[in-house]
């Protein structure tokens, strides 16, 4: 066996640990041949510094740290190359004067006229249990609230609740995953803000589509005399099609989505009588249960508010509905915009 050959494992940390260390710090390195271990080479204001790596899958035991700083000192410059170190792990390799680099971008390298301190930073699977809180069905609804009324980040816990339909002990980690993941932000007046519109739109429709809407009751119809319903403000309202229509002018809808107060089953039991809707899998009329409280939100009405309408069209496939989903894109995103500038 070639012992020159690096451990495909331990050489695969480096790389990543070197390639977030360059998306972080900005400092190019590579790996170099070792009998019995891993050397880099970091390319550091125009100097070439070698270590010798001690690579560790997991650094969560103090312990461990002054054990590395006192073996390898006094002998060859050496880099402690690891998984993401906690805040508290990286301030304490600093203490220790114990060099390293992780695979979220964090490092401490020191060395005359060289000084590169960087921490906190996350992996993207540390972040995935952000992803998945903010993209939770009731963080979906509250994300829509937002959408709709941005006001809302600053409102009290109980406001935001009774329009989004949601419970307040569901709102402060929702928050806390919006943030985490840098699509809300407090300002220096202690506002909240939208920081990213068009991430921020286009990860609730893509959530709304495939986590919120399968769990909402829905319901296909055909119908031959559909054509004289009109919706009813705080009970119903147009999205799809319709709704896109109606707000941009520049589509003849084919299909009719519906959007309807649930909570009082009289209405989808009317509309089904009055107009003769029959149940049917490709019908042209779609009802689909209103997920926030019905009375809110009414501003765009008939129609719901647009990145709902939005999200309808990414939903249908039909490539239509493309440019008229990024007509309404450019609007929300620009309303956003200007919120967050107030």
């Amino acid at each position: 066996m070639n012992d020159t050959v690096f451990p495909a494992d331990e050489a695969s940390l480096v790389t990543r640990a070197l390639a977030a260390l360059r998306a972080s710090a900005g400092v190019d390195g590579g790996l170099l041949p070792r009998q019995g271990g891993t050397s880099v080479l970091l390319h550091i204001a125009g100097r070439a510094l070698r270590y010798e790596c001690a690579v560790r899958r997991k650094v969560d035991r103090y312990g461990l740290l002054p054990d590395l700083a006192q073996r390898h000192a006094g002998g060859p410059k050496t880099l402690l190359v690891s998984a993401p170190l906690s805040a508290e792990m990286a301030g304490r390799c600093r203490e220790l004067g114990l060099e390293f680099i992780d695979t979220a971008g964090n490092a401490y390298l020191s060395d005359p006229g060289i000084y590169i301190w960087v921490t906190g930073r996350k992996t993207q699977e540390e972040l995935r249990p952000a992803r998945e809180t903010a993209t939770s069905p009731a963080a979906l609804r509250m994300m829509f609230a937002f959408l709709a009324a941005p006001a809302l980040l600053n409102a009290s816990y109980r406001d935001l609740a009774a329009h989004a339909g949601i419970s307040t002990g569901v709102i402060g980690k929702a928050l806390d995953a919006l943030q985490a993941r840098g699509l809300i932000g407090t300002g220096t007046d202690g506002r909240r803000r939208i920081l990213q519109p068009e991430q921020f739109l286009n990860e609730w429709a893509s959530g709304y589509l495939g986590r919120l809407k399968p769990r909402l009751a829905q319901y296909r119809f055909a119908s031959a005399d559909f054509d004289r319903w009109s919706p009813a403000q705080g009970h119903s309202a147009w999205g799809g099609e319709v709704g896109a229509a109606y707000l941009t002018k520049h589509l003849q809808p084919r299909t009719a989505t519906i959007y309807l107060d649930m909570s009082d089953p009289t209405l989808l039991a009317s509309m089904v009588r009055e107009y003769g809707l029959r149940e049917q899998a490709d019908g042209h009329v779609e009802v689909v249960e209103m997920f926030w409280h019905a009375r809110s939100f009414v501003e765009w009405f008939p129609t719901v508010p647009p990145h709902l309408v939005y999200a309808d069209l990414l939903g249908s496939g039909d490539v239509r509905h493309v440019p008229v989903a990024q007509q309404l894109a450019g609007q929300i995103v620009e309303r956003l915009q200007q919120a967050a500038e107030r």
